[in-house]
């Protein structure tokens, strides 16, 4: 039986029981809250949010970041697979935090250097901090040439 929370952000959110995804060590920051909710969006983007169950406060945007960035790869270390018992590429889903600065939303940026890592069959999860300095805790999602294009022609319609 679905329950409902009145999410901050979202205003109410059926939430499944069956889909809950917990992260036994909470997310860094938000070490007591466990329970999430993925929440689609209906506005056809790539985004998600991850709203807390105990917590309706709580919430982050977050994207699958091989829409962005088809290559990313991290590697993900195998003790951390192990306890979130992950056994192949077909239970693994990952996706990462977004920040979106509210002056200028179209720099937001991605969190790739810490993704949230889930077993996509036992729903468990954690955001795994990775040692790989090829990635960023700020990623832009959009190119500096996109922005600065979009720029042209915010002015350029004034």
């Amino acid at each position: 039986m679905n329950t409902v929370i009145q999410s901050a952000k979202l205003g109410p959110v059926s939430i499944d029981p069956e889909r809950l995804l917990t992260f036994p060590e909470g997310i860094p920051g938000f070490r007591t809250v466990k329970q999430y909710t993925l929440v689609n969006n209906d506005k056809g983007h790539p985004f998600f949010w991850l709203q807390a169950v105990e917590d309706s406060e709580l919430a982050f945007v977050v994207i699958d970041p091989l829409v962005f960035r088809p290559d990313y790869r991290p590697a993900l270390p195998p003790e951390e697979m192990k306890e979130l018992e992950i056994e192949s590429s077909d239970s693994l889903v990952v996706l990462t935090i977004l920040t979106i600065p509210q002056e200028d939303p179209l720099k937001l940026t991605a969190n790739l250097m810490a993704p949230l890592v889930i077993n996509s069959k036992t729903r468990k999860g954690k955001q795994i901090v990775l040692s790989d300095l090829n990635y960023s805790h700020r990623e832009p999602l959009f190119p500096a040439h996109v922005l600065s294009a979009s720029e042209q022609g915010v002015a350029g319609a004034k």
